[in-house]
Parts: C-alpha cells; sequence; structure tokens
C-alpha cells in the first residue's frame, strides 16, 4: 500500500451487492452507496471518446461500478490504465460479478496501491507515442476527493511523459539527419578520445559547482571567482563567455548541442587543462579540437558502439532532455561528495534571459541595439511573446522551462542523492535540493588541498581504459541489417533512396 495510515474493507450493501469502506488514521469513508451502489453506478457519467483516443487513463475507480454502463465503449480502446491508489483493489473487483469484466478484460492493466516514483517509471514504459494515436484520462471523483494530491500529481506525470516523448519525436524530426550525421562524423575521433566511464569515481571526497548560464549566475560569480581553486567548476557551454569574462577557468566543459551555432560559446576558448565533454552527435570540428571524454548517448549509433565495445557507465543522457540534468549525472559518474547548482533558473528571472556576457545576450547587446530599441527592449519582447504571459512561482518562464525542472527533480529524486544543494533564489526552486549559499557550501567535508591543475592534466593525459577500433566499427555500420536498422531507428521508416545513399557515403568517408 502507498501509506500505512490507509486500508479499506468490502462489505454487503442493502441491496446485497459489495460496497468499499476506507478508513484513515481512524475515520471511515465510504466509496459507494451503503444502500445500492449498483444503481448509484449506473447514474455515473463519463464523456468517452474511444474514436479519438487509443488509450484510456482512468484515475481512481473504487469497485468500479462507475464503469459498468461503459463496458461497450471501453473496449473500443486499444489499452486502458486503471490507477487506484488502494493496493490490490482488482483482487476485490474480480470478485464482483457486475464489475469483474475490468480485471478479466485482456486490454485492461491495473496499476494499485503505486508509490508516484514506480508510477512514473511504469507509465513511461507503457506511453509509446508512436503506438498510441491519443491519450485520453477521466477521473473517478471519490477517489480524487480522497487523495487529492496523490491524483494531482499522477496528472502533473502524465502530462511530463507526455510532453517529453512528443519532444523526443519533435527533435527526431528536426535534428535526426544532423544527429546521424554528427555521430558518423565522430566515429573518427574516437579513437582518440576517452568515454565517461573512465571518469567513474575518480573525484570521491571532493565538492563541485554546476555552472548554468541562467540569470542568477550574476549574483554568484564573484563568490565562484573567491571559491575556484577549492572546488571543482562543472561549466554547461553557454556560461563559457560569462566565466572567461571574470577570470574564471572551468575544470569541467559539457557540451551536448548537436547544432554547429553551439561554437559561438567556445570562441575564447583555450586549451588549457580543462575535461571536455562531448556528446557522440555533438559538432565533429568541436570534438576534434578539444577532444575530450564522449558520452554515448541514446542514439542508434552510439548504441551500437556501446554493444560492440561492451561499455558500460559511459552515458551521462540523463532523458531530462536539459544539460543541467547531464550535468548532474556527470557529477554522480564521477563520484563527487556534494553538489551545487546555479546559474539555472528555468524561468527569465529579473525578466532577463540569460545572464550577461553570454554569447546569447552579447549577441541583443551587439545586433540589437539601436537609436530606438535597447536591448533591454528587445529582452522583452521575447520573453513576453516566449513565455505567452506564462507566469509560475511569480516568475515569467515557458512550458518546456517548467518541465525541464520537473525532470530534473525526478532525477535527483530517483538516484536518491542527498547531497545536491540551489545556490539561486530567483529561478524556480527545485524541490528535492537543499537551498544553500556558497560560503555555507564550501564548510562542508570534502577534499579541497590537492593541485587541481596537476589532477585534471593527469586525467587529461591518461589512456582510456577501453580500446576503439574505427574500423569494427565502420564495418558493422556496413551491415545491410544493422545499416536499415540504425536509419529506421534515426530518421523514421520510408526514407528515400537518396537519403540512404548520402548515408551509406559518410560511413565510406569515415
Amino acid at each position: 500500500m502507498i501509506r500505512k495510515d490507509i486500508s479499506y474493507r468490502v462489505e454487503p450493501a442493502k441491496d446485497g451487492n459489495m460496497t468499499l469502506i476506507v478508513n484513515r488514521n481512524g475515520k471511515e469513508t465510504p466509496f459507494h452507496s451503503r444502500m445500492n451502489p449498483l444503481k448509484e453506478g449506473e447514474a455515473s457519467s463519463y464523456n468517452l471518446n474511444p474514436e479519438k483516443f487509443d488509450l484510456l487513463i482512468i484515475l481512481g475507480c473504487g469497485l468500479g461500478y462507475s464503469l459498468i454502463k461503459f463496458r461497450e465503449q471501453i473496449r473500443r480502446y486499444s489499452r486502458i490504465i486503471i490507477i487506484d491508489f488502494l493496493y490490490n483493489i482488482e483482487n476485490e473487483i474480480i470478485k464482483n460479478p457486475h464489475t469483474s469484466f475490468l480485471v478479466k478484460d485482456g486490454n485492461v492493466r491495473f496499476l494499485s496501491g503505486f508509490d508516484l516514483d514506480d508510477i512514473h517509471g511504469t507509465l513511461s514504459q507503457i506511453i509509446d507515442i508512436d503506438e498510441f494515436k491519443g491519450i485520453q484520462t477521466i477521473d473517478h471523483n471519490p477517489s480524487l476527493r480522497f487523495m487529492p494530491d496523490y491524483y494531482d500529481n499522477i496528472k502533473s506525470i502524465i502530462k511530463s511523459i507526455i510532453n517529453k516523448k512528443a519532444g523526443n519525436q519533435a527533435t527526431i524530426r528536426a535534428f535526426g539527419n544532423l544527429f546521424i550525421r554528427n555521430a558518423i562524423n565522430n566515429i573518427g575521433n574516437l579513437s582518440n578520445g576517452k568515454y565517461i566511464s573512465d571518469l567513474a569515481g575518480k573525484f570521491k571526497g571532493r565538492r563541485a559547482v554546476i555552472v548554468g548560464s541562467g540569470p542568477s549566475l550574476e549574483d554568484h560569480i564573484e563568490r565562484l571567482r573567491f571559491y575556484q581553486d577549492r572546488l571543482y567548476l562543472i561549466a554547461v557551454d553557454s556560461a563559457l563567455s560569462v566565466l572567461r569574462r571574470f577570470d574564471i577557468k572551468p575544470d569541467f566543459v559539457i557540451s551536448i548541442d548537436p547544432q554547429g551555432r553551439i561554437g559561438e560559446h567556445f570562441l575564447g576558448h583555450e586549451l588549457f587543462d580543462s575535461i571536455h565533454i562531448f556528446s557522440i552527435v555533438s559538432p565533429p570540428e568541436l570534438v576534434r579540437r578539444y577532444n575530450g571524454f564522449i558520452s554515448l548517448n541514446s542514439h542508434p549509433v552510439s548504441q551500437i558502439i556501446g554493444e560492440m565495445f561492451r561499455l558500460t557507465n559511459s552515458s551521462i543522457d540523463s532523458a531530462t532532455g536539459s544539460v543541467a540534468g547531464d550535468a548532474f549525472m556527470l557529477a554522480l559518474i564521477c563520484g563527487f561528495e556534494s553538489v551545487a547548482m546555479t546559474g539555472f533558473d528555468f524561468s527569465f528571472s529579473d525578466n532577463i534571459i540569460y545572464a550577461r556576457n553570454t554569447a546569447y545576450q552579447n549577441r541583443y547587446a551587439c545586433y540589437f541595439n539601436n537609436r530606438f530599441n535597447t536591448p533591454e527592449t528587445f529582452n522583452a519582447s521575447y520573453i513576453f511573446k516566449s513565455s505567452r504571459s506564462l507566469i509560475v512561482e511569480e516568475r515569467y518562464t515557458r512550458r518546456s522551462f517548467v518541465n525541464y525542472r520537473d525532470s530534473l527533480n525526478n532525477l535527483i529524486k530517483e538516484n536518491n542523492f542527498k547531497n545536491v544543494y540551489t545556490v539561486n533564489k530567483k529561478g524556480l526552486k527545485l524541490t528535492n535540493t537543499k537551498d544553500m549559499d556558497f560560503d555555507t557550501f564550501m564548510k562542508l567535508p570534502a577534499l579541497d588541498n590537492e593541485n587541481k591543475s596537476e589532477y585534471i592534466h593527469k586525467i587529461n593525459t591518461g589512456n582510456s581504459t577501453h580500446t576503439f577500433n574505427v574500423k569494427t566499427v565502420k564495418d558493422k555500420l556496413s551491415d545491410e541489417m544493422i545499416f536499415n536498422e540504425m536509419v529506421e531507428a534515426s530518421l523514421g521508416a520510408n526514407l528515400s533512396a537518396d537519403k540512404k545513399n548520402k548515408i551509406i557515403s559518410l560511413i565510406e568517408n569515415i
């Protein structure tokens, strides 16, 4: 059961049918009529639409009386998921001759008594954007009245999963061709690089700060500079120009975006001893210039390479859709004792898009400044248009930012990492981290008397624990069956012969 203070029992009603009584903290609540639950169920009303939707999610059901008269409509859905907070309620439903069809029908699946973490993981596996043309949810009002927070959270989880998976499909449509081109062109770079697994556990006992480029970074940049010799800085690529402006050298630089325009963040970034982290779909010219460590993400080319060379612990792909999540996963793999995060606002804090001195803000200042409009004017115009007036926690934001924040919250909770802190009072709150200022964070126990430059140089110049053979990978990708599976997974089915030939040419020229 999801809570120890909740129990239930079934007992005969006046009409001879079974009714449900739920007990919470000694208080009993009837979920159905004690007189005539069958007749009460017949009065239920749902607007079902199996013509438009083929996955039905039912939030709460009790003993199922409210669904009896919709039996034939329900069977028209491809799949039905019933989520009820009462543990094993389906064992009582199957005994009820009026509602047992809910358990006996092969297209119905019960998730009963699940906690929210298990619900998230299970629903993520079940909900397939490609398989279902539409998803409908309906509420069992007695269940929602009894456990409103539980079902509100489930609704948020469903929405988050749909948004994320729809976003992934949109990403494939928008960037699929770029992803596979970069991945194939990077294969030649992998013979000189290392993998994330080579960093596993190398930073035990140390503290790290993950630095983003959100507006709140401006408030903490001086403390970062003051403490930079006593902690490790993990910077996302968009924060590089801000750190450089204040003469702060990051120890890690993480860059996972496949688009060539991210090279703008690296302008002026020197080849000093930083550990550079790239995705296999990062722009090949950046991977070639800075070398570094490769994260094998979920891209089909990555999966093929990972299986071929039996690479484990070689990915920081957090599946959150944000570099913040990937940076957090990097910190976990490296083994840092405690981790702080700053510059991740998930909102337009102070009505600013990014921190000053980022490439983005410099672009506004240089390109859009004229006698009639200031950069601040363009900032405000972009924010109002981009946010569509969405305000969360009294801050302008975007729906995607909120989803990134929620996904990161779930990631931190799933990994059960306790020593993670947020140094940011401006952005949307991360509920699974603790708020802390830099001075307090620096008082936490950690190894901070080593020569960072020497240690990082040693890691950068060390040999990888894995061997990589370019020819073997090239031969594998050229196999007709492997090639077709890779292309379909990367770009979808029904790819033209011309596009296939271009990918074949890329592989031949590795």
